[in-house]
């Protein structure tokens, strides 16, 4: 079964409408996407430029669900978000995400200390944890904040896991730490992003690594995948390399949605 559960579009950083999407979905035999724009929402109450907020979440809803019934005999299209964890934002980001009935909630973790880790590796190599300690204590770090998101309950999907090594930093440590998030998330029954998004990006790599995968798999941790597409031409980036990786990894079940409760599918 050919879906995509990571896609934005024009309603925060994509470049392509939910319509375009859908068109290039059925042209490249996907049988379900899901779209999952980004929310970010500090502790402050303040939303990032490109990012979702209160006064466009309601035109972003209907507009999915508009477009949900005109393909419905196509293409299911399911309604996501992807919404940030910031340490302080929990009251906030739970009032807003049980404001609408979501198919699917993506928790990611992309700010550590203020900074957003995948904007700049000057950013990230300035980062005090990171001159002082290394990287590893930085991946550290950031693992602590992914467990303190799949701690909240408010999330289904553990989004690019390992997204701190997008600048090509491969971590020598933190086997620990990636093992008590795995833990976490099969005690909330979650399930676990696959993403290709890597594979454009200087690390070259899928997410997460397959030290990741091969202990969530022994885990019996579910995944779903996704591109984490911003344009139509994305859509369907290294998916066959994305299956493959997954097959390989020991899987051969993905995970779909549908007001937030997962049943785990073949592949084919």
């Amino acid at each position: 079964m050919k879906i995509n559960y990571h896609i934005h579009t024009t309603f925060s950083d994509g470049i392509s409408t939910m319509l375009d999407y859908c068109e290039a979905a059925i042209q490249k035999g996907f049988k379900e996407i899901a779209f999952t724009d980004h929310l970010t929402i500090h502790p402050d109450g303040s939303a990032e430029p490109h990012s979702l907020n209160e006064l466009k979440l309601d035109n972003y809803v209907s507009e999915a669900r508009k477009i949900s019934e005109k393909y419905r005999d196509k293409l299911t299209v399911k309604l996501g978000v992807e919404a940030d964890y910031i340490p302080g934002n929990e009251e906030i980001l739970e009032k807003v995400l049980g404001s609408y009935e979501f198919d699917l909630i993506i928790g990611s973790v992309h700010f550590v200390d203020g900074i957003c880790i995948d904007s700049s590796k000057q950013r990230v190599l300035m980062e005090r944890e990171v001159r002082e300690n290394g990287f590893d204590s930085f991946y550290s770090k950031y693992l602590y904040l992914v467990g303190k998101a799949v701690e909240t309950g408010f999330f289904n999907i553990v989004g690019h896991m390992d997204l701190v090594r997008i600048w090509g930093f491969n971590p020598t440590n933190g086997f620990i730490e990636e093992q008590k998030v795995l833990s976490l998330v099969k005690k909330r029954k979650m399930c676990l992003e696959v993403s290709s998004r890597g594979l454009r990006q200087p690390i070259n790599s899928i997410y997460p690594s397959p030290r990741i995968m091969k202990k969530a798999c022994e885990l019996g941790v579910p995944i779903t995948i996704g591109t984490d597409a911003h344009s139509v031409e994305e859509i369907d980036y290294a998916y066959n390399v994305l299956t493959h990786y997954v097959r390989e990894m020991g899987y051969e079940k993905i995970t779909t949605f549908d007001k937030c409760k997962y049943v785990e599918k073949s592949f084919d």
